[in-house]
């Protein structure tokens, strides 16, 4: 495996963004993972080399960039810092938006020809926890550039914002999958019946599925939930999305 980090100039500063790709072959199709709310870290880059593998060049952007270069959150619970550590990501939760993700989707956009790994042609997306929201309002804002997009365990997909992503699914054109977990207390199964709902009137493909026994963050695995069938049926679900659209 091939991986480095680099700096992507935006508007608002330099987003150093993870990169890894098989050491042969290219340039391959490009796959643009948006981080969840505990910034990018060993838990995250393990799920971009496992996807890596399957032959793309998949890119993984610090959405904290314009506050902070290198945070990591520590534990968040059973331990003496867990306050200070939800006080310090949620300040850094609320320092971005769908908004202000997309333009920073966009610059990656943009960037994509200058980079030789990357292949021309449309990119896979996908988001974990707030980046469910997140890869969505990209596919919305940049539909002649996301072939497709994932979303797992997606938090604040119906919100009462003027930019809450369930206003944005009539915008979409690519196909989207979206799973969670059966108990997650930020996403509880009644909102997802309600994005279901939403997501049978809208005019893209979709599927949705709940994986039964999970909790939120069961993919990750230094998050504390892990459940390792899960794990695996959310790489084949991922990597099959992909394999159909993006090659």
């Amino acid at each position: 495996m091939i991986e480095r980090t680099f700096d992507i100039p935006t508007p608002d500063g330099a987003m150093n963004t993870f990169s890894v790709r098989p050491d042969d072959g290219g340039p391959l199709p490009v796959v643009l993972m948006l981080m969840d709310a505990p910034g990018v870290r060993e838990g995250l880059r393990e799920i971009c080399r496992r996807i890596s593998l399957s032959g793309y060049c998949v890119l993984l952007p610090n959405l904290y960039y314009r506050t902070s270069r290198d945070f990591v959150c520590g534990p968040t619970r059973d331990h003496p810092d867990a306050e200070a550590n939800r006080t310090r990501m949620s300040g850094l939760m609320k320092s971005i938006s769908n908004a202000k993700v997309a333009a920073d989707t966009g610059v990656i956009l943009d960037r994509l020809p200058s980079m030789p790994d990357a292949k021309p042609g449309k990119i896979g997306l996908v988001g974990y926890c707030m980046s469910g929201a997140f890869v969505t309002a990209a596919a919305a804002k940049h539909p002649d550039h996301i072939a497709c997009f994932a979303s797992f365990y997606g938090t604040q997909l119906i919100t009462d914002g003027t930019d809450s992503p369930h206003l944005m699914l009539s915008d979409i054109t690519s196909e989207g999958y979206f799973a969670f977990a059966e108990q997650d207390i930020h996403v509880p199964l009644s909102d997802v019946a309600k994005f279901e709902k939403l997501l049978a009137a809208a005019p893209f493909p979709s599927r949705v599925e709940t994986e039964m026994g999970t909790h939120h963050g069961y993919a990750f695995s230094d998050r504390g939930s892990l459940h390792e069938a899960a794990r695996e049926k959310h790489y084949e679900r991922m990597l099959a999305l992909y394999r159909r659209h993006i090659g």
